[in-house]
């Protein structure tokens, strides 16, 4: 081994060492640095116009967008969690009371006695599916009791930390927005890759993480307004706590938005309430889920040019890998890795 290969591998070794410390250093913050470079990648193109209307003094258009994003998000915020924690503790109140009172088994009952239940249920032994009936609410009446007590003690024990990650996510907005151009130059410049791969997967991987990020949320956005709008129409309990959960779970692939509705349906028919077990269930099909159909597709799956079902697993695996934020890492890992398959095919193939 000569002197300069000697060289060489120390000097790789160090930087590898000191790059994990780094790493490691701004783990501690990877929540406000996500969802601080999540909004400043989002507003990015305001910011350019207006940069571009203003000058070249780059940090007063950043300050701009920066107030902008915050006041447009953080009152809006607050007052739906607000409501949002309201509406969560009184459907824990009631679930526990429904559990002590026996309601629970009242419902189950009731949704057993339908007529398709009953003809499912006659496939299998009769003692058997009751005793995992009861299992199954005692499992759910323990569940939200654990999860009560954990939102709790998690709100109590992060009542300072919370406020200073929303300010440090608005302080890292407006540095992103300020030097994301120079950042982004960097780390274009020490690719060490020819030009014409590096502005294809640059190119690539950016379209494909603002195709995610703008078809997640929009979806997410419409869906949850809409059946926000359903469930108060048709008088259904806590309709702004099941509105926000419609928008986190149309995050995910396939069953999304349904998993609500269809829930909440399936209750309606238990209280025996079958006209408006109907309404949600064709509103639910054909306007809720519809949206879903037409916004991804459109949206996410024409950019990334990734097949439905590699986005689908894809998503799937980036929330239990990366969880929140792995909804809009994995398609942009994904598309990433296409572009390289691609790129080795012209090159060695």
């Amino acid at each position: 081994m000569t002197k300069n290969q000697l060289v060489s591998i120390f000097f790789i070794a160090l930087f590898l060492f000191i790059l994990h410390q780094v790493l490691k250093i701004f783990a501690v913050f990877s929540g406000p640095i996500f969802w601080g470079a999540i909004l400043a990648f989002s507003f990015y193109p305001l910011h350019d116009r207006l940069r571009k209307f203003l000058g070249p003094r780059d940090w007063i258009s950043a300050l701009l967008v920066t107030l902008f994003v915050f006041l447009a998000f953080v009152p809006i915020a607050l007052v739906m969690m607000l409501n949002l924690a309201g509406e969560a503790v009184k459907f824990y109140e009631w679930f526990a009371s429904a559990a002590a009172e026996g309601k629970l088994k009242e419902m189950v009952d009731a949704f057993r006695a339908l007529p398709p239940v009953q003809r499912v249920e006659g496939l299998f032994p009769a003692a058997v599916l009751q005793e995992k009936y009861y299992e199954w609410i005692l499992r759910v009446a323990a569940f939200v009791g654990n999860w009560g007590a954990k939102q709790a003690a998690f709100i109590t024990r992060n009542l300072f930390s919370i406020p200073v990650n929303i300010l440090l996510t608005f302080l890292l907005v407006f540095f992103f927005l300020k030097d994301g151009h120079a950042m982004y130059r960097f780390l274009y410049g020490i690719t060490p890759l020819e030009e014409k791969d590096k502005q294809s997967i640059f190119s690539q991987t950016t379209g494909a993480f603002h195709a995610v990020l703008r078809g997640q949320v929009l979806t997410g956005l419409a869906q949850a307004a809409s059946s926000g709008i359903i469930f108060f129409a048709l008088g259904l309990p806590l309709p702004v706590l099941f509105a926000s959960i419609t928008f986190f779970t149309s995050l995910i692939p396939i069953l999304g938005a349904s998993i609500v509705w269809i829930s909440l349906a399936a209750w309606l028919v238990t209280q025996k309430m079958i006209t408006k077990a109907v309404i949600l269930t064709v509103l639910g099909i054909f306007g809720i889920s519809l949206i879903d159909n037409f916004m991804k597709p459109y949206l996410i799956g024409e950019r990334t040019k990734l097949p439905y079902l590699v986005l689908f697993l894809g998503i799937l695996g980036g929330l239990k890998i990366y969880g929140l934020a792995g909804i809009f890492l994995a398609p942009a890992v994904l598309s990433l890795c296409f572009t390289l398959i691609k790129i080795y095919q012209e090159k060695y193939l």
